[in-house]
């Protein structure tokens, strides 16, 4: 009966000295993936599904540019950010341009007092047919900075294969 007890004593004390296995750390909600806050909704994408990023301008004649943020994923949607400015007409030799700068400034002041949050201006517009694409998922944003921010952030998470989340207010 003694050496059964030496043996499960033994026993006993080299199962207390195994260490216990370390804790695996725990996924983040994000790992993987990059996803955007935005006024209009929510954008996530799986960090191995982006193919490219890019940013671009562009003007839609007379008087509007477009700075767009396109996420592509080889998949069947494409997804853009984009901010729109209008543009101040130029007035020959600069003679009256504080004025023509003075009547944007003070309509469009005069208009978001008016539609606040709620103006169409400041949401994605589509008219169909000529307007939309099909398999295209649109934000658009408050500031030029936005686009910026979002850009940077897509392209740190890509790059770096860390998940992140930005919120654009």
């Amino acid at each position: 009966m003694k050496p059964l007890l030496v043996l499960l004593a033994v026993a006993g004390f080299s199962f207390a000295q195994t260490p216990a296995p370390s804790p695996t750390p725990e996924a983040t909600p994000l790992q993987g993936s990059w996803r955007a806050v935005l006024p209009g909704g929510v954008y996530r994408v799986r960090l191995d599904r982006i193919q490219s990023v890019s940013t671009h301008e562009y003007t839609i004649e007379p008087l509007t540019r477009v700075t767009e943020l396109t996420i592509e994923t080889g998949g069947a949607v494409v997804t853009r950010f984009y901010y729109l400015e209008i543009l101040t007409p130029q007035v020959p030799l600069g003679v009256g341009q504080s004025a023509m700068d003075l009547v944007k400034a003070k309509t469009e002041e005069a208009a978001n007092k008016i539609a606040g949050d709620a103006a169409v201006w400041k949401k994605v517009s589509k008219i169909y047919p000529a307007t939309t694409h099909a398999h295209t998922v649109e934000y658009r944003v408050p500031t030029k900075a936005d686009i910026q921010r979002l850009m940077d952030s897509a392209e740190k998470a890509w790059s770096t294969n860390q998940g992140e989340e930005i919120k654009i207010e």
